[in-house]
């Protein structure tokens, strides 16, 4: 009776260890994973272009104090378009360059 309570309560205690060390086995994949996804993202990080200068450009319509309305309008409407043009040029070179990191 008593070797049989002995051996019921070291199966209980052999079942913990194997857990802590599945726990352990776990986590060491874990930080390889991390590991390598971090090597991936600085080695993209190291490959990516430079942002062009010309998607930076800012855009001033010039409409100073004085000028007519119409002017005005005109000066603006010019100004908007350019930097519309501008957001469709980087945004295409941007999705370009996403397509190639997927690949």
């Amino acid at each position: 009776m008593i070797v049989l309570l002995i051996l019921i309560s070291l199966a209980g205690c052999a079942d913990g260890r194997f857990i802590a060390a599945e726990r352990e086995r776990a986590s060491a994949e874990q930080v390889s994973k991390a590991l390598s996804v971090a090597d991936e993202e600085r080695r993209i990080g190291r490959t990516l272009p430079e942002y062009p200068d010309p998607c930076r450009r800012e855009h001033r319509s010039g409409v100073a104090e004085g000028d007519r309305l119409d002017a005005a309008l005109v000066k603006t409407d010019r100004a908007l378009a350019r930097a519309n043009g501008q957001i469709r040029e980087c945004a295409g070179w941007y999705d370009d360059l996403r397509k190639g990191i997927a690949q």
